[in-house]
């Protein structure tokens, strides 16, 4: 019994780029445990209004991996029972969940920012890769959680008082309860869009080809 779920997992792990997606995991570890101290103030000569802790950065990578790991590259038109909705949620969950472990390892090394900010950035940048890798191609995944980090670096920060617009969240180094319920709901939606939009494609690709028929 053991050993044939073993085999369900290895399979499944097989039609997924699960290599790919570890590795960036891994670096994304790398950077979170040597980059814990460490901020950003800025791009070459530009230079940003306040500084940024690595540690809020490195969730682009980790959700970029999650995006690349949740990609079924077999492509095959087979029918979508309930079960395999829910092994494909599963899936994107435990990516998640080692994604969250990859980015807040950095905690062990007295950052200076806690798990809070960085958890709550990897929900709202895997919501953006997720549903960028459902709708369009995860060859996209990365760019919206990119351009919005880079233009909320150079245009977050409110120039008539301290602290960043409401939209620049991404950059606070606290957190609110209004925040982990933007990031959380967020997560939800892409999670549950992920799931269910391959079971919706395949319904109306089956009542397409019935009514051309």
């Amino acid at each position: 019994m053991k050993s044939g779920r073993l085999t369900l997992v290895r399979a499944w792990a097989g039609v997924h780029p699960t290599r790919s997606a570890l590795i960036l995991l891994a670096v994304a570890t790398l950077l979170s445990l040597t980059g814990a101290r460490a901020a950003i103030d800025n791009l070459g000569f530009l230079l940003f209004d306040t500084p940024v802790p690595l540690l809020l950065l490195v969730p682009v990578l980790a959700a970029v991996a999650v995006a690349m790991g949740s990609d079924n590259t077999a492509r095959l038109p087979l029918p979508q029972p309930p079960r395999l909705a829910c092994a494909r949620l599963l899936w994107l969950l435990t990516l998640t969940a080692l994604a969250a472990c990859a980015s807040n390892l950095g905690q062990l090394a007295d950052p200076v920012v806690d798990w809070q900010p960085t958890t709550r950035n990897l929900l709202l940048y895997t919501s953006l890769t997720i549903t960028t890798a459902t709708l369009a191609s995860p060859a996209l995944a990365w760019l919206p959680p990119v351009t919005l980090t880079v233009v909320a670096m150079f245009f977050g920060y409110r120039t008539t008082q301290p602290g960043y617009h409401w939209w620049a969240t991404i950059m606070e180094q606290a957190t609110s309860p209004a925040q982990w319920s933007c990031a959380t709901a967020s997560f939800l939606v892409a999670a549950l869009l992920h799931t269910v939009h391959p079971v919706t494609t395949s319904h109306i690709g089956s009542f397409t080809a019935a009514s051309a028929r």
